[in-house]
């Protein structure tokens, strides 16, 4: 079964070299002048954000927004705009967003599985165009310190999901990765949790830190703070490898037995398809500027996230999101999702 952590090994993202701007051998601050056309911008840019504030997906755009306003001079506000956990905020951006280059999304791979299967083919992730790739990351499972579960392993939670199905409250965004591990999870170990549907990761821990759910999961931006207050504990994370900023964690992988139990988000930002080509031009040199940018990379770096300077223009980063697209269908198809 392809899972994510086989899009990372071919395309190079686990161990990712970090290069600063000047090795690209371009001024960025002279192909920004040079891509700008003359009409544009003359009002703020709206980044959205498909999931609730707060949370990874957020984070990630406001940095994004704050650095577009660093490199292009532009005003950048960032949207929310949720529902249906991401469904409504994907669906605008690929069937009711304006195509005039003030509407850029800041989006992750869970926009796959929304054109694939709970968009009813009215949109495909080929109807925004990627821009710039910014970077991926794993995701963390915790649990509440003061909760339940807070002297209990990974192992002893699927142990007694095992024996007591649908006992363990486990938080998830339905039709997501989130849900994609759950049931990878569930298949390995035999255990049955009570699945919490959330519109995104940070209501989800929201919830946790209220023992609301048993256990929660996030990217690092949404439990930081909270494991660094001893208020969750982390049990297991969701990358290939462990992480660095909890190295005590073990891997799903490592747990389980089977080295495809491997989840990762990828983040780019993208606009609508037909978008005036100089318009898109400018807003690329702006965003690969700010995402080659060293202050941001090290921003995505205490985010637990890893970008790829490699990838530095619109046509890559839609080549290898093609890419991943690809593998995601297959499975998919493979798992009898996709008919």
């Amino acid at each position: 079964m392809r899972t994510a952590r086989h899009w990372l090994l071919a395309f190079g993202l686990i161990g990712a070299a970090f290069a600063p701007a000047a090795a690209q051998g371009t001024d960025p601050k002279a192909e920004i002048a040079k891509a700008k056309p003359k009409d544009f911008p003359t009002q703020p840019i709206e980044i959205t954000v498909v999931y609730p504030a707060g949370g990874g997906m957020d984070i990630n755009g406001r940095l994004v927004a704050r650095f577009m306003e660093k490199w292009g001079g532009d005003r950048v506000l960032v949207n929310n705009r949720t529902g249906g956990a991401g469904l409504v905020g994907h669906t605008w951006l690929a069937t009711q967003a304006p195509k005039d280059g003030y509407s850029v999304g800041v989006i992750a791979n869970f926009i796959f599985a929304d054109g694939m299967l709970r968009s009813n083919k009215r949109w495909s992730h080929t109807d925004v165009e990627p821009l710039t790739y910014l970077n991926s990351e794993g995701l963390n499972l915790v649990v509440n310190r003061d909760g339940p579960f807070k002297d209990k392993s990974l192992k002893d939670l699927l142990a007694l999901a095992k024996e007591k199905p649908g006992t363990v409250r486990f938080g998830t965004v339905p039709g997501s990765m989130y849900d994609y591990m759950i049931d990878q999870v569930e298949s390995e170990s035999g255990a049955k949790f009570l699945r919490v549907p959330f519109q995104g990761g940070a209501p989800g821990i929201a919830a946790l830190l209220g023992n609301n759910i048993d256990i929660g999961i996030g990217f690092w931006g949404e439990v930081s703070s909270y494991l660094e207050a001893k208020r969750l504990v982390p049990i297991a994370v969701s990358s290939a490898e462990t992480s660095p900023f909890i190295p005590d964690a073990p891997t799903l992988a490592a747990i389980l037995g089977n080295k495809d139990v491997v989840w990762v988000a990828t983040r780019w930002a993208a606009v609508p398809k037909g978008v005036p080509a100089d318009r898109k031009a400018y807003l690329a040199a702006v965003l690969n500027a700010a995402a080659a940018d060293p202050d941001l990379q090290e921003e995505f770096r205490k985010l637990g996230s890893v970008p790829d300077p490699a990838i530095d223009t619109p046509a890559k980063a839609a080549e290898r999101l093609d890419r991943l697209a690809e593998l995601e269908r297959e499975f998919y198809a493979k798992t009898g999702r996709l008919k």
